[in-house]
């Protein structure tokens, strides 16, 4: 059930502002969030790395 909603709201939200919060061009975004669904199939390590270059990303625009 838990895992539902994850899949359905959290992880679609984190890829639109992962997209948007990475840098001023967006396409490095989205290169960042293929490679990462190219490379792991376990949710929870794709919302932690999400989580972390959302971090990143923010820190590098500071």
């Amino acid at each position: 059930m838990e895992i539902d909603i994850i899949d359905e709201g959290v992880l679609p939200l984190l890829d639109i502002i992962t997209i948007l919060l990475v840098d001023d061009n967006p396409i490095n975004g989205i290169v960042l969030l293929a490679l990462l669904k190219m490379v792991t199939k376990d949710r929870l390590v794709r919302i932690s790395f999400t989580l972390l270059i959302i971090v990143l990303g923010s820190l590098n625009s500071e």
